[in-house]
């Protein structure tokens, strides 16, 4: 492998970025995170509009479908959520991270890029067959698995790394809402009853192809048609060393958020899993913010530490600041309110999911703290460290969840996975405590848990009067209580 030396040299001799862009120190200055924050902006207003969309799914799906039906949809998809992660996010946090350093690289890191996840996309599709059989009791649930294995090959064909790795969410944004809308209309025209259950999973790979089809196009103009190919021995050697620990950590991650539904999955009846899946997506879709928050603020963490030390324990306490400031209220709001809530997006037959919302509401706040810790420590090059932390707590969770599944039934599989996460949280501000890069979290957490225990008791009257009165007037009374406390100003932001 060529030097750094060697490497910077090659990547000056082109006409684009100057040199005064790549040497440039990048912290989170005023401009910094005026970009981090449009790019946030972009990216959480799609998701926002595309989390709303998908609830309406799935509540059209959760009725539809009855508890039975919706518990096959969401066990067969969480399986292929995983496979579809082993395909998807280990190489596409590396490639954002080298596109965020060398621009220059776009095009032979798509096409390598793509020859790789095809080749682990076939590979995976081609067991995932004779597993359904295996896995899934009956032909229907066999062939919905199958179905929903067709996007590993969608999810190898796309390109958004590129585009947040140039800090460009525009393109992804938009292709996030064209694939969701495509697949919300499929369902709400096509999917009428249990009967429709495959229509399902057709409809959500429509989706993802629509999607693709629309960065595809955006690539083309400036970088030509993406297409797999194994040249660059260079980039190779650089994923099979560099890559393969984030990649481990990628998988981590995924089993970390699909591990407890897969294990009632294989040990209850489909309308256990039904209710334990709402819960579950609920839970997830709160969770997916900061898996957004992460991949938007990881090129910036990426360069800020670059720069130096300080800069860059400067850039992850902002950014811890900013999602405990977010998270927590939201955990103690719905846990306050996890009965009015399931009550008013479900029917009677959900009921019993309302307890398990109000616990694996936590998985969100702190997976989401675990995870930006592992992304500094990507950022740092320390990803053996990240991978060993992930695949630990991922192993450990395992017979964690069984035991207390099966001493507290369904709470108890909901509180294993919450106990991980905190563990893993707790792990992460520990290795980076070893290098003195840690956060000040605790600083971070104090104002927002004292603003949000302060409403809750305007949470559960507001309740009396309706859910929406509830909650305009908990957020109400938790952003008074920030601001008097000195809101998040001492770690500067909003100066």
């Amino acid at each position: 492998m060529p030097s750094a030396s060697r490497s910077r040299s090659r990547i000056h001799a082109g006409s684009h970025p100057s040199t005064s862009q790549l040497h440039r120190p990048h912290i989170l200055t005023s401009r910094g995170r005026r970009r981090v924050a449009g790019n946030f902006a972009w990216l959480s207003a799609a998701e926002i509009a595309c989390r709303i969309i998908s609830v309406l799914v799935t509540l059209q799906l959760a009725r539809r479908l009855g508890t039975a039906g919706y518990g096959r949809v969401e066990f067969a998809f969480n399986i292929t959520l995983w496979l579809v992660l082993l395909v998807r996010e280990g190489l596409d946090v590396i490639a954002a991270r080298e596109i965020a350093r060398h621009p220059r690289l776009v095009r032979p890191l798509v096409h390598l890029v793509m020859a790789i996840r095809l080749t682990i996309a076939t590979a995976l599709l081609a067991l995932l067959v004779p597993a359904a059989w295996l896995l899934m009791p009956g032909p229907t649930e066999r062939t919905l698995l199958v179905l929903y294995g067709l996007m590993l090959l969608t999810t190898a064909a796309g390109i958004d790394y590129v585009y947040r790795g140039l800090e460009r969410m525009g393109p992804v944004a938009v292709s996030l809402l064209l694939r969701t809308m495509v697949y919300a209309l499929g369902v709400s025209l096509l999917v009428r009853s249990s009967a429709d259950l495959l229509r399902v999973p057709v409809l959500l790979v429509a989706g993802e192809v629509s999607g693709i089809a629309l960065t595809w196009s955006l690539h083309a103009r400036g970088y030509g048609w993406p297409r797999p190919q194994w040249r660059g021995g260079r980039f190779l050697r650089v994923f099979l060393t560099r890559g393969r620990s984030v990649y481990a950590i990628q998988v981590s991650q995924a089993a970390l958020v699909t591990i407890d539904l897969l294990i009632v999955g294989l040990g209850s009846g489909w309308d256990h899993v039904g209710l334990y899946g709402a819960a579950h997506r609920m839970a997830s879709v709160a969770l997916t913010f900061g898996l957004i928050f992460q991949q938007v603020t990881f090129p910036a963490l990426s360069r800020a530490w670059r720069s130096s030390n300080a800069s860059g324990r400067e850039a992850l306490e902002t950014l811890v600041a900013l999602l405990l400031a977010a998270y927590i209220p939201l955990a103690v709001g719905t846990t306050t309110l996890a009965g009015p809530l399931v009550a008013t997006l479900f029917d009677r037959s959900y009921a019993g999911a309302a307890p398990l919302l109000a616990i694996e509401i936590w998985r969100a706040p702190l997976l989401s703290l675990a995870f930006l810790y592992q992304a500094a420590l990507i950022a740092r090059n320390r990803e053996a460290s990240g991978m060993r932390l992930l695949a630990g707590g991922a192993i450990c969770a395992v017979p964690l969840i069984v035991v207390l599944r099966a001493v507290l039934g369904l709470p108890g599989a909901a509180l294993g996975a919450v106990l991980t996460a905190l563990v893993l949280a707790l792990a992460g501000y520990l290795r980076l405590a070893r290098e003195g890069w840690q956060p000040a979290w605790h600083h971070f957490a104090l104002r927002p848990l004292i603003a949000s225990l302060c409403m809750v008791p305007v949470c559960l009257v507001g309740a009396l009067a309706g859910l929406g009165l509830a909650i305009a007037c908990g957020a109400a009374v938790y952003v008074a209580v920030l601001g008097l406390l000195g809101g998040l100003k001492p770690f500067g932001i909003g100066r």
